[in-house]
């Protein structure tokens, strides 16, 4: 008795429990039906909404665009810099920096110990063009510089 009970619930309790759900496809746009509960859909489908949609965000004009500073938000962007040496001597790297000083003193030298290498680097800049007329002139002393993507300061770059 226990097993027909069983086998009765089972054949006419099954389908009021499993929906049918028709599911589009996104990448060839046809349709497919899924059999599952109504409860677990409605599970995922507020689980997908709370995750995956993101709220429109107005963005409204700003009346002070003259005055406007992108520097203030972040002082350091990517940028260029000319990079004259790069050694594990930390004694080379200070010495290479005082003669680069007293060689171009409109430019500030910069060394930046990154383990276990020490570089010496002048200059922030912008974009690879306002870098190109001081790099031209430190290659006629240093023949061995080059530009190198790194975090410049946004006040002090051309």
């Amino acid at each position: 008795m226990r097993h027909l009970l069983f086998l009765f619930l089972f054949v006419f309790g099954l389908p009021l429990v499993m929906g049918q759900i028709s599911v589009k496809d996104s990448l060839s746009g046809g349709s497919y039906n899924l059999n599952a509960n109504s409860a677990i859909d409605s599970l995922v489908q507020k689980t997908v909404k709370a995750k995956c949609y993101k709220p429109v965000v107005e963005v409204k004009p700003d009346e002070d665009r003259e005055n406007f500073d992108p520097c203030a938000q972040n002082p350091k962007v990517m940028g260029y810099k000319i990079q004259i040496m790069y050694t594990k001597d930390r004694n080379a790297a200070n010495r290479a920096q005082a003669d680069f000083a007293k060689n171009f003193p409109s430019l500030v030298p910069e060394m930046v110990y990154t383990r276990p290498d020490y570089r010496v680097m002048v200059g922030d800049y912008f974009t690879k063009r306002s870098a190109g007329m001081d790099l031209a002139s430190v290659k006629k002393k240093y023949p061995g510089a080059f530009l190198v993507q790194w975090r410049v300061w946004c006040r002090k770059a051309k």
